[in-house]
């Protein structure tokens, strides 16, 4: 081969090279992943300001994307507004198609939606998705009004020694029956709940539009402690709509009595131990699990000891919280409290005489918000060489 032919091999190979990795770059892409919500949602009246939204496209590469809108099939695809977001207006009653192109440099998706424009003084519905306010708690107080409404429910336990696991369930009845309709000539035909906004059930990318449940009244089922967004819609004859949001919360407070801690023995302390779950919704706005109380009482001396009165043995308990979804684990203990610390507060009794009261507390959005939903563990450590006697211990979880 002369040195020409070397050359020209040498240049093909190169721009075969070249073209490989073109290829495999174009073969790799990945097309965009359309959302578009649309606002308000269902009919629309005619002059009304509707608000087009795609920003939750997702383009998997990171290619920039450019939005491109048409709001009438009828004389073809026209680009009548660019960007992610945009607003329009009908002013003639009508059925329209409107289109979105979204590209990325190599591919062009498109996704359609069909608008239906009614005359324009048209009366929308009013959605109420009912409240449950100024609820007794679990101490037969009567709870604080607000004025924002929001559903509150409190499951109370008397819980058995070695059931030391919070898995109570309570029935929520979501009431819409205070939704309305001005306009006598036209009714309320549906009910839809989404049983949390922040979580898209139907994957299109919008998570304040799923159905999960129907009708005016709806049981929502065996719910845990926590607390929920939840929003109802609703629609009458013409498909003009309506949405409200509201909070759910269900508050917890369990009590143990008469328990028992082994000893320590061979430097390995007694402990008993509590499980419960946290379930919050993940809006970054929304403040999680909103106070954890741990209160925890028990005698003095030994009663059971060889000793009484003054000489029976001391009792020393102390209780240590954990969150298994976040490190380090021991997020509290009450080993520094002191014993004349050890005499509860305004909201815990003691008899101050006979008993040891110990509580702590985890609140506050900055402590709660640095851990997760999930399993959390709660030890009652015993480091004394006697067995030790418990009057009672309480958990309280407040998320509203």
């Amino acid at each position: 081969m002369n040195g020409k032919s070397i050359s020209v091999f040498i240049i093909l190979t190169m721009v075969s090279v070249m073209f490989s990795g073109c290829t495999e770059t174009f073969a790799s892409n990945q097309p965009p992943e359309i959302s578009m919500k649309v606002s308000p949602s269902g009919a629309i009246k005619a002059d009304e300001t509707i608000t087009f939204d795609a920003s939750a496209t997702i383009d998997r590469d990171g290619d920039s994307l450019v939005f491109l809108w048409d709001f009438d099939s009828s004389d073809g695809i026209q680009r009548e507004e660019s960007g992610s977001e945009v607003t329009w207006e009908y002013n003639i009653e009508g059925t329209y198609i409107v289109t979105l192109t979204v590209e990325d440099g190599q591919f062009s998706q498109t996704k359609t939606v069909e608008i239906e424009v009614i005359p324009k003084d048209s009366i929308r519905p009013e959605a109420n998705a009912g409240s449950r306010m100024g609820v007794e708690d679990c101490n037969g107080e009567e709870t604080s009004e607000s004025s924002r409404e929001f559903y509150l429910y409190f499951i109370c336990e008397e819980k058995e020694s070695n059931n030391r696991e919070i898995d109570a369930e309570i029935d929520v009845i979501l009431d819409a029956s205070l939704s309305e309709h001005e306009d006598p000539n036209h009714y309320l035909s549906k009910y839809e709940w989404d049983l949390d906004v922040n979580f898209d059930a139907d994957g299109d990318g919008d998570s304040a539009n799923d159905i999960d449940a129907t009708g005016e009244i709806y049981t929502w089922k065996d719910k845990s402690p926590g607390k929920w967004e939840i929003q109802l819609t609703v629609t009458d004859d013409q498909g003009l709509t309506d949405t409200d949001v509201v909070m759910v919360y269900v508050n917890y407070v369990g009590e143990w009595s008469d328990l028992v801690v082994e000893r320590n023995t061979s430097n390995s302390p007694g402990i008993i131990e509590f499980e419960f779950t946290t379930v919050y919704d993940d809006s970054p706005s929304e403040n999680k699990l909103k106070r954890a109380d741990f209160e925890l009482t028990y005698p003095k001396k030994d009663p059971d000891g060889s000793s009484f009165g003054s000489l029976a043995a001391d009792q020393n308990l102390d209780i240590y919280v954990y969150n298994k979804t976040k490190e380090p684990n021991d997020i509290i203990n009450t080993s520094s409290t002191t014993n004349d610390q050890r005499v509860g507060n305004n909201n815990f009794d003691c008899d101050t005489d006979e008993d040891f009261c110990v509580f702590t507390q985890i609140s506050g959005s900055y402590h709660v918000k640095k851990y997760y939903p999930g399993p959390w563990t709660v030890q009652i450590v015993n480091e004394e060489q006697n067995q030790a006697n418990i009057d009672k211990f309480t958990i309280r979880l407040t998320f509203k």
